[in-house]
């Protein structure tokens, strides 16, 4: 199995949790475990939040994208920004 999504929003604070849930959905699935969905719930609030408080200083105006593909017993999650570089 091999299913893939892609997903790019604006950078607000807001969307942090539709992130979340969006890949949460997505991996679901591969019925994950309660702690390995938690985990992966936890590492997209962060990454967006980073994107969003740090690549983009919290300006309105730009986007976030993520991606995700799902393998058989795993799943590969990229999360972007073209904010500045430090």
């Amino acid at each position: 199995m091999k299913n893939e999504m892609f997903v790019e929003f604006a950078s607000v604070s807001e969307n942090e949790s539709f992130a979340r849930v969006t890949v949460a959905s997505f991996v679901a699935q591969l019925d994950p475990t309660m702690d390995e969905l938690t985990e992966i719930k936890t590492v997209v609030s962060e990454a967006v939040t980073n994107a969003i408080i740090h690549g983009y200083n919290n300006e309105p105006g730009h986007y976030v994208s993520i991606s995700c593909v799902l393998y058989e017993d795993e799943v590969e999650v990229t999360i972007k920004d073209n904010g500045k570089r430090h």
